[in-house]
């Protein structure tokens, strides 16, 4: 399979996965573990004098294209045979380091995760954690379920 395909099949997970991981960002919000989720932080931070609505449409839009950018990442890295569960929460823990110890506390957008708040760090690991169970889950469905259509 070419790796636009793959591009196309991952970025597609990507979208469930990141439905996945706001649905616990949402939970964390309601618990009160978080004040702001780490999308709408980032845009806050780096466009301040953009209109609040302007601040929450791209929240969302620039949190799901991030989350289809890894799901792309993914399916174009991992091969096939690897993309399940597993391999997937190890992808999203990665992702989570890559932001959480990385970029963001380099941009001084959010404090490296091991200064940040333990509840709210905790919840934004776990996150990112069903972001790839599910990024892997989905990848492998999407997969699958293409195969069954089109045997060999």
């Amino acid at each position: 399979m070419g790796l636009i395909r793959r591009a196309i099949r991952g970025a597609s997970a990507g979208v469930a996965a990141t439905a996945a991981m706001t649905t616990v960002f949402g939970a964390a919000g309601a618990s009160g573990l978080i004040h702001r989720q780490p999308p709408e932080k980032i845009v806050r931070t780096l466009f301040p004098s953009l209109p609040t609505t302007g601040k929450e449409a791209l929240a969302l839009a620039s949190h799901v294209g991030y989350g289809m950018s890894g799901g792309a990442l993914y399916s174009c890295l991992v091969p096939f045979r690897f993309q399940d569960p597993g391999t997937g929460t190890v992808f999203g823990a990665m992702v989570w380091l890559a932001g959480y110890e990385g970029w963001l506390p380099a941009m001084d957008i959010l404090p490296p995760a091991h200064e940040d708040r333990p509840g709210r760090a905790a919840n934004v690991f776990i996150a990112h954690l069903v972001y790839g169970w599910t990024l892997g889950w989905a990848a492998r469905r999407l997969r699958e379920k293409r195969e069954s259509k089109n045997p060999a």
